[in-house]
């Protein structure tokens, strides 16, 4: 205890570096979230009949409600902040713990659960573009009519 009393900014830096690592693996494990949007010709449906409903109740002397347009919130969204954001305050943790000559243990542990956690994100981006590109270059090749190797 006394260990943590001695480093409570660089503690509280690996608290928070591995809440967001442990909420990124959980949420690339596990997600999306999300429910999938509903199709564009759901939509479009939904929109036609709500603009036959609009003309009927015109016709007829009606008037109707304004149809309430909530946004449920996007968890994916609000999970990717809350684990960027516990990095960067983890990284920061970090540097004031090291500023303030706090011990190197704590201070190294910070930076890898939030390092980490920003090093997973890129990773995943890069991964992302580089199959991006494979598959371009896989149908630009099938287009061509050339071979894949």
């Amino acid at each position: 205890m006394e260990i943590i009393s001695q480093n409570k900014t660089s503690a509280a830096g690996m608290l928070f570096g591995a809440v967001a690592l442990i909420i990124t693996l959980f949420h690339f494990s596990f997600g999306p979230f999300t429910p999938p949007r509903p199709r564009l010709e759901n939509v479009i449906a939904e929109q036609v009949s709500a603009v036959k409903k609009g003309i009927i109740a015109g016709l007829n002397g009606e008037t109707l409600p304004a149809a309430a347009n909530e946004r449920a919130a996007d968890m994916d969204k609000i999970m990717h902040g809350t684990e960027v954001a516990l990095a960067i305050i983890a990284l920061i943790c970090a540097f004031i713990g090291g500023m303030r000559k706090e011990s190197l243990w704590s201070v190294r542990g910070a930076l890898i659960f939030g390092g980490g956690t920003l090093a997973f994100h890129a990773l995943l981006f890069g991964l992302a573009i580089f199959c991006v590109i494979v598959l371009f270059l896989v149908v630009c090749s099938w287009l061509s009519g050339g071979s894949l190797f």
